[in-house]
């Protein structure tokens, strides 16, 4: 069920699958400036969680011209799980969104059953691993692009692809997925003039520390943009965390290798 929703004065397009009756899966997409469409086999936990995705403000078919800040997206989400007449919901955050679901934990602990971290980082002290011949195929990007909206994240989708899923064989499957994505340039603007916070909490492992909930890291075996040893390091730092290394897989895990991703969500939702 798809439709545009009122959600802390934001307009927010939100799309449902799955048993209302289910425990809530909200899932925060990352970019920004992507949509969440590319997220859309999250829809296959519908038999274990009623999945609900959604644009980020500023994004997609969501309000663009709204204030576009990381803590704000948080609230977003908070308002969402009272708008779907939940008390409680598990929170997954993908890349950027990871940041922001973290964020959520910090000003909204209560509305947290439990926090799935996918391909992200608690922190910002590291330098991406790309393999040489990787990063050859990778192209720069021209921030002054002009032209459709959303052009320059679109570009950069593109130009990155190289580093970006591990398995090039199903390239043309991934140009296919970025086609029916609504990039949107509104958040530019504030990112090249320095003015977004980071997407994380300051203090992001102190975060999961202190709210004490199930927490699953699932991160690629072979991601480049953010290492693996991100993933261990948070993992290390937040005993009380699970992490699933998913084999043969990049930043986009649920792309390159999507039954053992969903399996190791599946069976944290239903631990």
């Amino acid at each position: 069920m798809d439709a545009i929703e009122q959600i802390n004065g934001v307009k927010l397009f939100v799309s449902r699958s799955g048993d209302p009756g289910l425990p809530p899966l909200v899932v925060i997409h990352g970019g920004p400036g992507w949509d969440h469409s590319y997220l859309r086999p999250v829809a296959g936990l519908s038999d274990v969680a009623h999945v609900v995705l959604f644009d980020l403000r500023g994004c997609g078919r969501s309000s663009r011209d709204v204030p576009l800040q990381p803590d704000l997206i948080a609230d977003d989400v908070a308002g969402l799980i009272s708008h779907i007449g939940a008390t409680r919901a598990d929170v997954l955050g993908f890349s950027y969104g990871g940041g922001v679901a973290m964020r959520v934990v910090e000003q909204h602990p209560a509305l947290v059953r439990r926090l799935v971290l996918a391909s992200t980082t608690a922190y910002g002290d590291f330098e991406a691993e790309i393999p040489p011949e990787r990063a050859a195929q990778c192209k720069e990007v021209d921030w002054n692009l002009k032209g459709e909206d959303g052009a320059v994240a679109r570009a950069m989708a593109e130009a990155d692809l190289p580093a970006t899923i591990w398995r090039l064989d199903r390239a043309d499957e991934w140009r296919a997925v970025l086609g029916g994505v609504r990039f949107s340039s509104a958040w530019d603007t504030p990112y090249l003039e320095g003015k977004l916070k980071p997407a994380r909490p300051a203090d992001p492992p102190g975060v999961l520390r202190r709210w004490g909930g199930p927490v699953l890291i699932v991160h690629g075996e072979r991601e480049m943009t953010f290492p693996p040893s991100v993933a261990h390091r948070l993992h290390a730092e937040v005993p009380a965390s699970r992490l699933r290394m998913i084999p043969e897989a990049a930043h986009m895990t649920h792309f390159d290798n999507p039954s053992a991703w969903l399996a190791a969500v599946r069976e944290f939702l239903k631990g």
